[in-house]
């Protein structure tokens, strides 16, 4: 019982993992033009 109860959180972390590598790299976009937002911002403000 033990060992189906460890095999079934393992299989759930590693879907976890998954899901979460898959909309990182789908938002990528997102977060980069949140850092280049950041970056124009300093770069308006040194201008």
């Amino acid at each position: 019982m033990e060992t189906v109860v460890l095999v079934i959180h393992l299989l759930i972390a590693i879907a976890l993992v998954g899901v979460i590598l898959l909309q990182r790299s789908e938002g990528g976009a997102l977060g980069m033009g949140g850092g280049g937002g950041g970056g124009f911002m300093t770069g308006r403000a040194t201008a």
